[in-house]
This record gives structure tokens, sequence and C-alpha cells, in this order.
């Protein structure tokens, strides 16, 4: 009895001298549990999914005074039904229609890249990737467009079948080009 009450004062002493309490097992176990379930759905989250791509734009932001504005340089869509004929171009500004060789299934050279660059502030490359492995239930397809790298950009078209996980800055990584989707597989 003595070794155990010595070893309540000297919790009791801890206490007085730190100002704190050890936290107790069922904290810590309960720690431990939403530690795994956060860890388990950043994995699922940062996962490598097959999809398909179904947007393809160029946004950018240019300074109009004292305010940042922002403007779409070119937006490329699924065609409607999807796969069923090129891609769809919704939006090409009229300044840069005769800069894409392909507007329907645009790359961006290094000409291209300089000159955007020079006029405006910000420039962003965005894709749009559509995987049944992010629908929300089974059976459902998940969609996620974000900003990638200007080679990503490049290697990537509409109705590609690619291989891409979201990243921990809010964008997307390209990691295979895998031919085309076949749209009866959605």
């Amino acid at each position: 009895m003595r070794i155990h009450q010595s070893c309540r004062s000297e919790s009791t002493n801890v206490y007085r001298k730190y100002g704190t309490n050890m936290p107790s097992r069922r904290t810590v176990i309960g720690s431990l549990g939403v530690a795994a379930l956060g860890g388990l759905g950043a994995w699922l989250w940062l996962t490598p999914a097959t999809g398909y791509v179904q947007e393809k734009s160029i946004e950018a932001r240019y300074r109009e005074g004292n305010q940042l504005r922002s403007e779409s340089v070119i937006t490329v869509t699924l065609s409607n039904p999807p796969g069923s004929d090129s891609p769809q171009i919704n939006w090409l500004h009229d300044d840069w229609q005769d800069r894409f060789e392909s507007p329907s299934t645009p790359v961006v050279s290094e000409s291209l890249y300089n000159e955007l660059q020079q006029v405006y502030e910000e420039v962003r490359y965005v894709v749009g990737v559509c995987s049944p492995s992010w629908g929300e239930d089974e059976g459902t397809t998940g969609c996620y467009n974000a900003s990638v790298g200007r080679e990503d950009f490049n290697r990537v078209q509409v109705h590609d079948r690619v291989t891409a996980s979201k990243t921990t800055n809010a964008g997307l990584s390209i990691h295979r080009v895998n031919g085309e989707w076949s749209f009866d597989e959605t």
C-alpha cells in the first residue's frame, strides 16, 4: 500500500510542479483513433484514381487600376453526350483565338506561355478529372477540377483516360495517360 500511496503523492507533486495532469488512457486511445481516421481520409483523398478528363481551361488574372480581375482564355469540355464527338470549345477569348493550333485540344507552347506571362499577373492551368473512385455513393462518379502544371495540362486532353490524384495544395497531379476513356464504363 505504501508504494501505491507514494506513487499518488509523486503524481500529485508532478501536477503541482508542472500544473498539468497526464492524459488518461481513454484520451490517448481516443486521440489515436481520430488520428488513424484522419490519416485514412487523407490517404483516400491522395490515392491515385483512374478516370477521364472532362475539362481543360486556362484562367488568368490581370490588374485593372487597383482591382484584380479574372477571365478565361480558353475552356474545353466533354462532347454531349460524352465521347460522341470531339471535345467542345465552350470559350475561346478573342485575343487568343489564333494562338492555339487546335483549340479543341489546347496545348500551351513555350512562346504562348511567355506571352500569357507577359499579359497576365497570374495564369492557372486547370484540368477536371471525373472518376468512379471519387463518387460519394456506389455507382456514382465524382469530379474534381483543379490547377495543374503546364506540363500536365499539355499531356492530357478532354476524353483522355488518366490516373490522377488530388494534392494537398488543392491541386491535381496526373500520373498516367492511358488512351481515351470508354464512356460505356460510366
